[in-house]
């Protein structure tokens, strides 16, 4: 299954009408309403090149799921990485996020599911985005003042990958819209 995912900056954009992407979920930012994202899940194989999307898009491919999707209203959490560019740098990260960091998370108050993904193809933009995305669903913004999730993001390990193998990274905090 891969997940497409398109961003844009006026919300007044309709939802794209590809047959072959089925039904979108829409989230807004919280930092700037006017922003918006579109994932779309597909079990077949699609191609940006032949999806009339007019704002930035990218399709990746999934790495791992942990938990249980949420039945009603969540916020998501994404972080986008960049690794160092070598398969011992992307091991270690890969690694780091699976026998730690996610195991963590998954038992913080109000955390429902943690997607990973790898960048395969983009369109819209000349900006290459990070290469790896994770998209943890969460309950509410409460979750980002969990001790928990502090303490995930505070072990040896995961401060180590962060500082050796993290290149760059962006976070956003998402509300599914109504």
């Amino acid at each position: 299954m891969s997940l497409i995912f398109v961003a844009g900056k006026d919300i007044s954009s309709p939802k794209a009408k590809d047959s072959s992407l089925g039904e979108g979920v829409r989230y807004t930012s919280i930092a700037d309403p006017s922003e918006f994202i579109d994932l779309y899940e597909t079990k077949t194989s699609v191609s940006l090149d032949t999806l009339a999307l007019s704002n930035e898009s990218r399709l990746y491919t999934p790495i791992s799921t942990r938990g249980t999707a949420p039945s009603g209203s969540h916020i998501l959490f994404i972080v986008t990485v960049e690794t160092k560019d070598t398969d011992e740098a992307r091991d270690e990260f890969h690694r780091c996020c699976e026998e730690e960091h996610v195991p963590l998370l998954s038992k913080v108050p109000g955390f429902f599911r943690a997607r990973r993904y790898k960048l395969e193809s983009f369109a819209g933009t000349s900006t290459k985005p990070h290469g790896y995305i994770a998209i943890y669903e969460v309950e509410s913004p409460a979750f980002m003042k969990e001790q928990g999730l502090l303490d995930s993001v505070s072990t040896a390990w995961y401060q180590k990958v962060s500082e050796e193998v993290v290149v760059d990274k962006s976070k956003g905090l998402w509300a599914l819209q109504n």
